[in-house]
């Protein structure tokens, strides 16, 4: 089968090992956690490979996961990782990378959040964003089908949808377990941040059973078929990159 040049051969390959290791972080960081999460090895691996140095990574505080993807800093010394923030982050979100383009840089924001989760003055903060057209991308994970609640500032599919058509904001829903899936859509968004068109909120539905799905249909056995499909071989961990 002929090589996709959106998503070569070499870069399957990569998506593969960099899940690996995101799995392996998630199962660590699992052991330290009293509540089970969601299985999202290929949401993370799909969209931080493709930040560069100079882009800027915002997760929750205690999100160690996030912590060990985000991109190096061109300068060794400034971390590529935002500084926990509470309160309105998403706000603080946009005007990093509102900053970043007043600085004459090509980065972006990339800023993970979830649905049912409450986030102080979101849909202000993406107004604002489309506005001034900030290099934003808000990864949004749902393992909580939509989420729901009448409290202000609550992350909700329906909420979102009705935000995004008001705005004419790019919203792309996805399977977040589908690596593949994942990585066009953040490819898509990073392309129209670089190019001054604004954010992109990708909306990655997830699973938190996954592990009580049989192995290939869990995100690591989805990718290995689609590897296999292809006739590219499956690389080992000693081939990592990252």
């Amino acid at each position: 089968m002929p090589e996709n040049p959106l998503l070569p051969h070499r870069k399957l390959s990569e998506l593969y090992l960099l899940m690996l290791r995101c799995l392996a972080l998630e199962r660590a960081a699992a052991r330290r956690r009293t509540t089970k999460g969601s299985a999202r090895e290929a949401l993370l691996a799909a969209t931080t490979m493709q930040l560069m140095p100079g882009d800027l990574l915002c997760a929750e505080a205690d999100d160690a996961t996030a912590e060990e993807l985000a991109p190096k800093g061109k300068d060794p010394k400034v971390p590529g990782m935002l500084a926990p923030m509470t309160g309105a982050r998403l706000a603080a979100c946009a005007a990093t990378a509102r900053g970043l383009t007043a600085a004459g840089s090509n980065g972006l924001v990339l800023a993970y959040t979830r649905a049912g989760m409450a986030e102080a003055g979101w849909a202000e903060a993406l107004a604002w964003a489309h506005e001034q057209r900030v290099p934003l991308i808000l990864v949004c994970e749902d393992a909580v089908n939509g989420g729901s609640g009448k409290k202000p500032g609550v992350l909700s599919w329906a909420a979102m949808q009705t935000v995004a058509k008001k705005l004419r904001l790019p919203i792309l829903a996805v399977d977040g377990a589908d690596a593949v899936a994942v990585y066009r859509v953040m490819q898509e968004s990073v392309i129209r941040a670089r190019h001054n068109d604004g954010p992109a909120v990708i909306w990655a539905v997830t699973s938190p059973t996954a592990t009580k799905l049989p192995r290939s249909q869990q995100p690591l056995g989805r990718l290995q078929s689609y590897l296999k499909v292809r006739s590219i071989p499956i690389p080992k961990p000693r081939q990592a990159v990252r």
